[in-house]
Order: structure tokens, then sequence, then C-alpha cells
């Protein structure tokens, strides 16, 4: 890519959805047009703001404390300043220092490599639990589209027996059994830390009125609740949420059309909390078929606000019946 062409592409061409691409080029520039997969990754670490947020409460924790307790640095409060109480005398004692700050990285890293590599973190594993946690954070609710997620042990794998047990729920399993992990993303993992065994993970969710029927015809009446109000559309959304993503990640045809199924009835239901009936919904989708055309021919485009304005007016006219 000459000057040119580059200088054109991030004047006229570059279309951001987030500061990743500038970033990058910018790192390139700096270095003589050559980093490496790691290096990027760094410099897009420091401008991530919730990374730069979460590592300043890290090093006001643990470093702060251990290092300060041991007298290797001290903090000054104004301009918020650490300072190495006992910086080397020489380059020699310096270069050494170094050297074993780097072993010590090192070893932690390929540690933590090993660690990684274990059956808990598979790739079928760590997907079966991002499936069922819909994607997301289950303390912070978060995205992983948004924030990395990790698979968290609830009861931390320091707590293991000589077998490798725990106790969760009052059941002795595996440390890495599927029961015993959890998806959590990296700040509040690392938040949790590994003294505390608190699951975060959501059992319950809104069923379907007969499935609710037959749990109860089974004597299990004290594991249902019933939910009104904004306290149904927000279990609702949640179901209609878990439900797309579900659909997003399934192959087989008949799962599909079952998910696709369960969305347009959770549709029905949110409509009947603004007091719309499933009839008027099919008869505006109708309407808006036969004014507007479906989507079955994939046709694809920028949007205009002149477009959509006929479509709103006409969704404005949806009254609850």
């Amino acid at each position: 890519m000459t000057k040119d062409l580059l200088l054109e592409f991030l004047s006229d061409r570059m279309s951001m959805t987030d500061i990743y691409q500038p970033v990058v080029l910018k790192e390139l520039l700096l270095n003589k047009g050559l980093r490496t997969k790691a290096q990027l990754a760094a410099a897009l670490a420091g401008h991530e703001i919730a990374v730069q947020e979460y590592y300043e409460r890290i090093v006001m924790r643990w470093p702060k404390s251990t290092l300060t307790k041991h007298g290797m640095m001290e903090y000054e409060r104004q301009g918020s300043k650490f300072r190495l109480v006992t910086y080397p005398t020489n380059q020699q004692a310096l270069n050494r220092a170094l050297a074993i700050c780097d072993e010590k990285i090192i070893d932690w890293i390929e540690k933590k490599k090993t660690r990684e590599r274990a059956p808990e973190a598979g790739t079928s594993v760590r997907y079966d639990i991002l499936r069922l946690a819909g994607g997301k954070c289950q303390l912070c609710g978060i995205s992983s589209q948004v924030r990395p997620i990790d698979i968290d042990h609830i009861v931390p794998r320091s707590k293991a027996n000589k077998e490798g047990k725990v106790r969760l729920h009052g059941k002795l399993i595996d440390v890495n059994d599927p029961e015993n992990l959890q998806a959590l993303c990296f700040s509040c993992n690392r938040a949790k830390r590994n003294q505390d065994n608190t699951d975060f993970r959501r059992r319950e969710t809104v069923v379907r009125d007969g499935v609710s029927a037959c749990h109860q015809g089974a004597g299990n009446e004290a594991e249902l609740k019933v939910l009104e109000g904004q306290a149904l559309i927000s279990a609702l959304y949640e179901k209609l949420e878990i439900d797309y993503l579900n659909l997003m990640q399934t192959k087989e045809d008949h799962l599909r059309k079952a998910n696709l199924a369960d969305i347009i009835e959770i549709v029905f239901a949110l409509g009947g909390q603004s007091g719309i009936s499933r009839e008027s919904l099919l008869q505006l989708v109708e309407e808006n078929r036969i004014t507007f055309g479906g989507y079955e021919k994939g046709y694809y485009g920028r949007r205009s606000l002149e477009g959509q304005q006929p479509i709103m007016r006409r969704s404005a006219s949806l009254k609850p019946t």
C-alpha cells in the first residue's frame, strides 16, 4: 500500500465500529510497518477503556499492597505515582533484575497455558457453557461480543480434594465437571478471585403454559412462580434473547424450526403484555407484506430514513385491542 493509498483510506474509506483499525495502523506506522500479533493485541488493549480501568484497579490492590509491604516500592497520592525504592545502582544489576522479571513472566505464562489446555477449557466444553449462558456473562450480563468471556470454576480448583473433587450444592463432583463451570466476563472473573464459590448461573426461565401445567401436575408447585407486569416482560425479553442465540447456533432443521416457533410465540406474549392481540399482529404482518414485500429475495443495502417512514407510520397504527 503506497503512502497516498494509505492516506486516502484513512481519510475517506475507513469505516469504523470501534478504534481497532486506526490503532493497528498507527502501531504499524510507528514500528516501520511490522508488528507481531501479540504486539498489535497489546496496542489494542492499551486503548480499551474497560481493560485499562480494570488493570488500574488491579495495580491499586495486590501489586500495591504486596510490593509496598515488602518495601520494594512506594506510592505518592499526588500525581498517582509509584516509585521503586531500591533502584539498581549499576547497569549489570539492572540487567539482572530485568532478566529475572522476564524469567518469572515467561514461567507464569507457560503454567497458565498448561492450565488452559486442561479438559475444562476445551472448545466443546466452552461452547456448551457459553451456549447455556446465552453468550453473556452470568454475573453482569454483558455480551461476549463486547467483552471476552472466561469459563470460571464456581468452586475454585484450589478447594478440590486429593481426588480432584469439590462440593457444590451439597453434591461431590469433579472440579472440572460442567456443573462446576460458569461463564463470566474477564472483569467479573478477576474480581471474583479464587476464594469465592458463588454460583451466578440463572436456572430459571419462562416456560410455555402447557409445560407449566404438566410441571404442577407432577407435584412441583414450589418450583414455579407466576410473574406479572415488568417482571414478566423482562423475563420474556431474556427468553427471546436466549432463543435468538440458540437459533444462530443451531444447524439441525427441526431445532431451527422449533426455535423460530418459540420466538414467534414470545413475540405474541410480549404483544399481549401491551394489549396487542396476536390477530392484530398477524394482520399487520400481512398488510406490511402486501405494501412493502417480505425479506425472501435477500435485497441488501443502506437504509434510508425516507424509506423507513412509511413503515414507522404503519407500525404506529397498531393499537391495543
